[in-house]
């Protein structure tokens, strides 16, 4: 399930299938590599908001009145139900299609946001639609190895046809400003405000009540702040317990716009990643976390399988057990009194992200994956 090094074959190009959210990171990283690799990427979209039945329709028809000039029909995160629909055109047009769950349904919303219990209908629903949605590509893409060994082991994914492809980040948007690049291992000249950011959607696997306990932990200390932004479905809980302990060094925001978030990045002087006990937390890097190094700055996030997989803790990285918000303070704490270090970590982390995952990285594997599938 490693990164292959096969030789590329010529691929005509490929088709971003379904019902998907338009500029969602997993998906456009991968656009953009392929474009700046001179693959054609075309779509076959129509809105996720449309019934089933008329969400068949409407793509079967765009489908089958397009030019087809492609090799590759891709299914991007979440679209588990558009998988069965590019799986019968895949067959009538002879196209290899490939599926990039990110997730699974089951996992996502029975186990991580106990949206429904283990036992009932909606969870034996969302698991053979994980099972289906698996099983009929001839590719199936998972961001993590630990990902993917939950797609064979839980949801019987084949293991000839599960590969791994990092999730990667987006170098047009999350960039160093001019001559950034020189500054990062710059230690700042005049004491001022140590930002802790943190964004997110508030899931239970981001963990965001260990990071507001932390800052309860810290609050004495006057010159580290919280900045979080975002909300969901554990925001109200979070805002609560910030109104009610009196945290002044929390600031709360809501959703800002992606091209914002460059902007908060470089103004933070330390970035969080996930805190979170849940199983799935354990098997994901976040997209955030990938974000926030390949701007050159350090992260602090919870120890895993998947994180391991990639990033060393204490020179790319700094790792805290899972929801431990007293080891999250300390590490906090002690980022904020060791500037040189802060500094050190976060350029490695920006040397290895500009190496590694690129989005032409992750493209060029994507395609040795597809040529793999082809024969």
């Amino acid at each position: 399930m490693g990164i292959s090094k096969t030789k590329k074959k010529k691929l005509k190009g490929v088709c971003v299938f379904g019902g998907f959210v338009t500029g969602y990171p997993r998906s456009t990283v991968l656009r953009k590599g392929l474009e700046k690799l001179g693959l054609g990427v075309s779509e076959c979209h129509v809105s996720h908001k449309q019934r089933l039945p008329v969400r068949y329709t409407n793509l079967f028809l765009k489908y089958m009145f397009s030019k087809r000039d492609f090799s590759v029909i891709y299914v991007p995160e979440f679209r588990h139900k558009d998988v069965p629909l590019a799986w019968l055109l895949g067959k009538l047009t002879r196209k290899i299609v490939v599926f990039d769950p990110l997730v699974s349904r089951f996992d996502t919303k029975v186990r991580d946001r106990g949206d429904a219990g283990e036992y009932s209908l909606q969870a034996w629903h969302n698991k053979n639609l994980d099972r289906m949605s698996l099983a009929l590509p001839d590719l199936v893409l998972a961001d993590t190895e630990a990902h993917a060994e939950y797609y064979i082991s839980q949801l019987g994914a084949s293991e000839n046809k599960v590969r791994v492809l990092p999730v990667g980040f987006d170098e047009e948007l999350f960039k160093l400003p001019i001559g950034g690049e020189a500054q990062l291992e710059s230690i700042p000249r005049e004491p001022s405000k140590f930002t802790v950011l943190f964004y997110g959607t508030y899931l239970p696997l981001h963990g965001v009540p260990t990071i507001v306990e932390a800052a309860k932990a810290l609050r004495n200390q006057q010159d580290i702040v919280f900045e979080l932004i975002g909300g969901g479905q554990t925001f109200e809980d979070v805002e609560s317990y910030v109104n009610a302990e009196g945290l002044e060094n929390v600031r709360l925001m809501r959703r800002v716009p992606t091209e914002s978030l460059p902007g908060r990045i470089s103004s933070a002087s330390l970035c969080l990643g996930i805190f979170g006990k849940t199983d799935k937390a354990l098997r994901v890097v976040p997209n955030k976390v990938y974000q926030c190094m390949a701007m050159g700055k350090t992260v602090v996030t919870a120890a895993s399988r998947a994180i391991r997989e990639h990033f060393v803790d204490g020179d790319t990285i700094c790792l805290v057990p899972p929801g431990d918000a007293e080891a999250l303070a300390e590490k906090i704490n002690y980022l904020a009194s060791s500037p040189e270090d802060n500094a050190g970590i976060g350029a490695r982390a920006y040397r290895l992200l500009h190496e590694r995952y690129q989005s032409k990285r992750i493209a060029e594997s994507f395609l040795d994956y597809c040529n793999e599938a082809v024969g």
